[in-house]
């Protein structure tokens, strides 16, 4: 058996314990109840451990001896929360908890609350906190704070039931901003027999003491992403279901300990296509991220793609899936780029329609040999939503 280390905060003990208890002591009925008032409580819980089975910096390893503290070879498993596998078993990487409250004031007006809690940051912090107004059954203005629609599993990403990897591929999902405060205009409704769903969305984000710059200096850094604008388009028919996203910001990362000072125009393209047969299913993302670094005179272009199929057997879903993440830098004197590839097999166990079992192997391949090494990594999750 693998000796876990119990690494995971007291915060977030905690706040899985209530949650956990909140959702073991209110039965069906009372849920149905409580989706038919005006306030509705609910959440989510994953408790994920895992360790480097094998792994190597040998030979022309480029990179740090260290991630965030960690000893490498290492695996960055959460690139926005700096959660990070070594070969010591733990908890904490991608271990988290939420709690959801959804008011609905009135048939028009909802207003939506959401604090999570990770094992590489005890402290709640604010997911949602965002109030919707229908202008009529199709269109609803968005006002608050939410999370950055670039990716397919955004909205969802900390709902380990709703997807069949121990978590979304990071070489896609994981940057140093990932919610916003500001609006959106969002559309659903029906095309013939295709139902759409889309949105443009503004506003901004400011992150005082960045996870994600952890992992490549020490001390605090801030980031500021401005002027942050897109639009998504989502359809769905039948077995098929794709996306389209567009985004852009400005973005600026401080942090005085070590003198850094740097800003970017970021903009970034994905799709996504997804289907679905019942028994089987495939599921696609591709997205760029472009970051152009003007006062210095050089652009970090960022293809990523990841691609995988399960099949369903009963309460079973054996998942393959490879993704590659891959940097270009138009002067490697001034960005050395990192590439990394993966290759994974879980095996997911439905306990109900409402917690899952997951086991998972990853085969990491530090392509650019700059950042972590290479690694097979062995993971193993509890799922539940209530």
């Amino acid at each position: 058996m693998m000796d876990v280390s119990v690494t995971v905060p007291k915060k977030l003990l905690g706040l899985a314990a209530a949650s956990l208890f909140l959702g073991l002591i209110t039965p069906a009925t009372a849920q149905e109840e409580k989706s038919n008032s005006d306030l509705k409580i609910s959440g989510f819980l994953s408790i994920v451990g895992g360790k480097i089975l094998n792994g190597n910096t040998s030979g022309n390893y480029l990179g740090p001896a260290q991630i965030n503290g960690n000893n490498c070879p290492c695996y960055t498993a959460d690139w926005s929360n700096a959660g990070v596998y070594t070969d010591s078993a733990s908890l904490t990487p991608e271990s988290r908890v939420g709690i959801q409250v959804t008011y609905k004031m009135n048939t028009n007006t909802t207003f939506v609350g959401q604090l999570a809690s990770r094992g590489t940051d005890g402290t709640p912090n604010v997911q949602w906190a965002y109030g919707g107004y229908k202008l009529n059954p199709n269109w609803e203005i968005q006002v608050g704070r939410k999370r950055i629609p670039l990716y397919y599993y955004s909205d969802f990403q900390d709902i380990g039931v709703s997807y069949p990897w121990i978590s979304p591929p990071p070489e896609l999902y994981g940057w140093e901003a990932t919610n916003y405060n500001g609006a959106s205009l969002r559309y659903n409704g029906n095309v013939g027999d295709t139902n759409v769903s889309s949105s443009i969305f503004m506003g901004s984000e400011k992150v005082k003491d960045s996870l994600y710059q952890k992992l490549y200096s020490p001390g605090k850094t801030e980031v500021s992403w401005k002027n942050l604008m897109g639009a998504d388009f989502e359809a769905s028919n039948g077995p098929l279901t794709s996306r389209l996203i567009y985004m852009q910001a400005d973005v600026r990362n401080q942090n005085t300990e070590i003198g850094l000072d740097s800003s970017a125009a970021l903009n970034a393209v994905g799709i996504a296509i997804n289907l679905d047969f019942e028994n089987w299913f495939v599921l696609s993302e591709v997205t760029q991220l472009k970051r152009e670094f003007k006062a210095n005179q050089y652009t970090v272009t960022a293809p990523a793609f990841t691609i995988g199929a399960g099949w369903r057997i009963g309460q079973w879903t054996p998942f393959i899936n490879y993704a590659e993440y891959t940097e270009k830098s138009s002067d490697l004197a001034q960005y050395s780029p990192q590439s990394f590839k993966r290759s994974s097999l879980t095996l997911r166990y439905d306990l109900g329609s409402s917690s899952a079992i997951k086991a998972q192997i990853d085969r990491n391949t530090d392509v650019t040999n700059n950042f972590g090494g290479n690694s097979t990594l062995f993971r193993i999750s509890y799922d539940r939503v209530f």
